[in-house]
């Protein structure tokens, strides 16, 4: 009868520590970026819309007590006439427990290299030779509150609002030569050193289902005296073991020139 107290007691334990412990998932995606570009001159009007193929690589790691934290590696090639890399780093920190659930501080970065090259295009109105390579860094900070409600066992759902600034720093270069039936030639040469400050605020609403099903749906305004930009996200997880699933992944984003969207699926690893 004590072995059997014993044993009783040590799987409880271990249950404890394996509830406890860090997650780390894995996620290769591939699926279909469409990018919408749009920009109006006196002389001429560019009106892109196309769709490619895109690659990625997501990784987490969440700590259930102290933090999660998220990268995400993306690739595109001539989507729009460009190479499209980009990827962020964001971070989760736990900085109070209570009995509504955590509160959080934020930080992250994205990176976005997007080198346009577009030579003898075609239009309605003249033919062009365009050549954009730029880099955009966009570091920001948020603070939060993470609500939790339900149980763990059947389900879980996570509320996070939350509010911050981000700070958008743009990088590049900017040659075109614009060839139109009636005026003459356009040539511009110039470098772009652009910088914004805007601020963030979004809702985070996930909701984990008998442990192997996790949803989630994400809503960003970013925003400015002259600009409100919105971005959502959204995405699905089917885990059929305890390491192995499938991942939905979907994200639609403004631009102050258009507008970025993509499907991705993938396997997800977890360890």
């Amino acid at each position: 009868m004590k072995k059997k107290i014993a044993a009783m007691a040590l799987l409880a334990l271990l249950a404890g520590v394996l509830q406890a412990e860090d997650i780390r998932v894995v996620v290769p995606y591939l699926g279909a970026a469409t990018n919408v570009y749009g920009k109006t001159d006196p002389y001429y009007t560019i009106d892109w819309d196309d769709t490619k193929l895109m690659e990625g690589l997501f990784f987490q790691w969440v700590n259930p007590e102290h933090f999660q934290a998220n990268a995400f590696v993306y690739h595109s090639a001539d989507i729009n006439y460009s190479q499209l890399w980009g990827g962020h780093l964001i971070g989760d920190f736990y900085i109070w427990s209570n009995p509504l659930g955590k509160a959080a501080v934020g930080v992250g970065v994205e990176v976005i290299s997007l080198a346009t090259h577009a030579g003898d295009v075609e239009s309605a109105q003249f033919i062009y030779d365009l050549n954009v390579p730029l880099t955009v860094y966009v570091p920001y900070a948020r603070v939060g509150h993470y609500f939790y409600l339900g149980s763990r066992d059947k389900v879980l759902l996570s509320i996070f609002p939350w509010a911050g600034a981000e700070y958008d720093i743009t990088r590049g270069h900017s040659s075109l030569v614009a060839l139109p039936p009636g005026p003459p030639p356009q040539y511009v040469d110039v470098d772009i050193d652009d910088e914004t400050l805007y601020g963030i605020a979004g809702l985070s609403v996930s909701a984990t289902i008998m442990h192997f099903i996790e949803l989630q749906a994400k809503y960003k305004a970013t925003f400015n005296a002259d600009d409100l930009l919105h971005t959502v996200d959204a995405m699905a997880n089917v885990f059929f073991t305890r390491h192995w699933g499938l991942s939905y992944r979907f994200k639609y984003m403004q631009t102050t020139d258009g507008s970025t969207s993509y499907h991705l699926g993938g396997i997800a690893y977890v360890f």
